[in-house]
């Protein structure tokens, strides 16, 4: 056995203990082991026994979030009450503790460019506001980074509201109104670190002035959230921002967190996403046989486990599929690149929007 692979089964036979011990648990998972027809603390000793663990998806969107708060951690700072984007139906709650998101961003940025920078640089992070936890981590990175945080009003599920009742006069007209925010900001305050989605960063690319002003003063883009074309991303590098380093994100609200892109590769000029393993692991599942493993190279639907003493989800199904790709750093887990969504999930249809 390598020892990486001893390295992940200790960690999760710790994770375990911690959240299905009397002590320690949340009272979520023990009422759960219940029901079970095994008994996690014996018989979960490896990643395919995870299994055996139902996807809690659903339960996440009737829960009560004080149930999710283990017993062992009782007196931990919260760092807030979390929401997914209601994608498909009625938002998912989470909750993250501050330690482990502070956790999560020392990962991030470590393997960032960003890293090496000794000038602090304010941040521009045109990403959901309210109950979205994207927004928190954000903040954090920039406050790791040195710079102020600067950020504008977004709600996700208004504008996926409006192009799912085919208002698409309306959701243009939200789009600007996230655009006017943005130049509010841009011509006063120098941005260093511009953080957006695609569909944003093409708008932001059709705005002469806007585009001026930030060439004058980014040094890097972070995109996520949604697809990104090849030949757009390329058109964004060569033709919109050419001195500009360019980065990317893939994460989630159920992952508490987010996976960062292999630095100097790339599949067929798409970034590579690694997790945070072994506290988030990504699995990539044939789409219609998800019990199976997709062959490296091939399409598959991303499954997800979070596995950490803050938080115990196994299991997950994305809503995303993925090609399936090596790590090369010997860690448990799949990498992924060139991430898409659904087109529908249980019979509804899938909407992206500006986010």
């Amino acid at each position: 056995m390598s020892v990486n692979n001893q390295f992940f089964e200790q960690h999760l036979k710790d994770v375990i203990k911690f959240h299905f011990s009397q002590e320690t648990g949340s009272p979520f998972w023990l009422e759960k082991k219940k029901s079970f027809c095994f008994d996690p603390l014996i018989d979960v000793r490896s990643i395919s026994h995870l299994s055996l663990f139902p996807d809690v998806s659903k339960d996440l969107k009737q829960i009560d979030v004080e149930t999710l708060i283990p017993k062992g951690l009782s007196t931990t700072p919260i760092a807030g009450i979390f929401e997914s984007g209601g994608t498909t139906g009625k938002p998912k709650k989470v909750i993250a503790f501050d330690n482990w998101l502070d956790e999560l961003v020392q990962w991030r940025i470590e393997g960032s460019p960003t890293f090496m920078n000794d000038v602090p640089l304010n941040t521009l992070a045109i990403v959901p506001s309210g109950p979205h936890i994207v927004g928190d981590i954000n903040k954090r990175r920039a406050k790791a980074l040195g710079g102020h945080f600067f950020t504008v009003d977004m709600d996700p599920r208004w504008v996926k509201k409006l192009i799912h009742e085919k208002q698409f006069d309306m959701a243009a007209k939200y789009s600007q109104h996230i655009i006017e925010q943005i130049e509010d900001i841009v011509s006063t305050q120098d941005i260093g670190y511009l953080i957006a989605t695609p569909p944003l960063l093409e708008i932001i690319a059709k705005n002469k002035s806007l585009v001026d002003r930030l060439n004058n003063c980014l040094q890097m883009i972070t995109w996520g959230g949604t697809q990104m074309n090849p030949d757009t991303l390329d058109y964004l590098r060569q033709r919109v921002f050419p001195k500009v380093a360019f980065n990317a994100s893939y994460g989630n609200t159920m992952m508490l967190g987010e996976a960062r892109t292999r630095i100097n590769s790339e599949y067929q000029d798409n970034p590579i996403f690694d997790s945070f393993s072994p506290n988030i692991i990504f699995e990539v599942r044939c789409v219609e046989t998800p019990e199976r493993i997709a062959d490296y190279g091939t399409r598959g639907r991303v499954l997800m486990h979070h596995l950490t003493k803050f938080a115990f989800l196994p299991n997950i199904l994305e809503r995303d599929t993925a090609i399936r790709l090596p790590r090369t750093d010997g860690l448990v887990g799949d990498a992924v690149s060139i991430v898409e969504p659904l087109q529908e999930i249980s019979g509804v249809e899938v909407i992206e929007g500006v986010y």
